[in-house]
């Protein structure tokens, strides 16, 4: 009897004993993977980190060598609206202003016959330049490139920057008028600057938004977002200029933040992290792709306890420039959206956009949600005739 207990209670405890191993092993396993977690998010952190260390770092070294060369106390370079380029040696600058709608050609010269035989070729040249030529040149990038000791990876667009805008008829007119164009002459330090200025034809922003549009519609339907909210988010934010940048940094046509913005798109359409490079970003099918994506996010998880549809795209539309967080500070005074969505809930749709109006932290964000807002109608009535 005594060998049979021997028998049963040796197989128990080596059973208890297993239990335990195994039950300290998982422990050992959860540790593990916790601390794999926390090291890819400081990984993550440093990246994005280093980036931008790296894209401060260029842009004052870049701007300082402009102040070199040309007159103007701050830098001119390409912003949210504006595209600028430079040559190598910083001695010719082109800019196009696209929601001004005209275009700038600057050079040092000696006279103003070199002059307008270098702003024609300049113009010439601009003409058949698109995003990937654009970001070749682009001399901060290349520098923060070189900081960053990374090969740039570079947009995949042949997207003209402005030969889709100008027809057969409309460039030649142009190049008679630059021909015939009395250049502006500005001395700068014992050297001149002479200037060129063309207008682009009225309706270059609709052009520009027409040529989106199969994308915005795609991704407008895979997001189940208004296509006219997309193009007004993107009229408001780029004037449809492909190679916009703000000091953000934010990049192309939904000026994407990588951090912010391109982060929570990115991992929601592929589930994983990652920091968002420029030239991925200046690309207009992942700029679209990016940003619709971010604005599902802020509507139907940011913003999901907001039960009417009108205000809940009010706050998106402001969410989308300053963050759900400050939304959140408009109603209650503090960044908790959950709790915040009671208040907005209790209120009618008119009642919300008036509190953001008045209440939202930036007068710039109070401004953006009127541009877009009034967008949003006009774009929606575009949809239907002429785009």
């Amino acid at each position: 009897m005594g060998g049979s207990k021997m028998k049963l209670i040796l197989p128990l405890i080596l059973f208890l004993f297993s239990l335990q191993s195994y039950a300290l092993t998982f422990e050992e396993y959860q540790k593990q993977q916790n601390s794999s977690f926390t090291k890819y998010q400081d990984d993550f952190e440093k990246e994005f980190k280093e980036y931008k260390d790296a894209h401060d770092e260029a842009f004052k070294e870049f701007s300082k060598e402009l102040g070199k060369v040309w007159p103007e106390k701050e830098p001119i370079v390409s912003t949210k609206h504006k595209y600028v380029e430079y040559n190598k040696e910083l001695t010719q600058r082109k800019s196009i202003d696209y929601e001004k709608k005209e275009i700038n050609l600057e050079v040092i010269a000696n006279n103003e016959e070199e002059a307008k035989k270098k702003i024609e070729k300049m113009f010439s040249n601009l003409l058949k330049e698109d995003v990937k030529d654009a970001f070749k040149k682009d001399i901060l990038e290349k520098k923060i490139s070189k900081k960053l000791k990374k090969k740039r990876a570079n947009p995949k667009s042949n997207q003209k920057l402005i030969a889709d805008l100008i027809n057969a008829q409309e460039k030649q007119r142009l190049q008679q008028k630059l021909q015939k164009q009395k250049l502006i002459k500005v001395k700068h330090k014992g050297k001149f600057v002479y200037k060129a200025n063309v207008k682009l034809p009225s309706d270059s922003t609709v052009k520009k938004a027409r040529i989106y549009k199969a994308k915005v519609l795609k991704e407008s339907k895979r997001q189940n977002i208004p296509a006219e909210l997309v193009y007004a988010i993107m009229h408001s934010e780029s004037s449809f200029n492909p190679m916009a940048r703000s000091h953000i940094p934010a990049f192309g046509l939904m000026q994407i933040v990588p951090r912010s913005a391109g982060v929570d798109s990115y991992q929601y359409l592929y589930k994983k992290k990652r920091v968002l490079s420029s030239g991925y970003l200046y690309t207009p099918n992942n700029n679209i792709t990016i940003g619709s994506a971010y604005l599902h996010v802020l509507y139907f998880r940011y913003l999901k306890k907001i039960n009417d549809p009108q205000s809940r795209l009010y706050c998106a539309i402001a969410a989308y420039n300053t963050g759900a967080g400050n939304v959140a500070k408009a109603f209650i005074g503090n960044t908790n959206i959950n709790k915040a969505s009671s208040t907005i809930n209790s209120m009618s749709s008119d009642n919300v956009y008036s509190t953001l109006m008045r209440k939202l932290p930036y007068n710039e964000t109070k401004k953006y949600l009127k541009k877009v807002n009034d967008r949003v109608s006009a774009y929606n009535k575009l949809l239907k005739t002429t785009l």
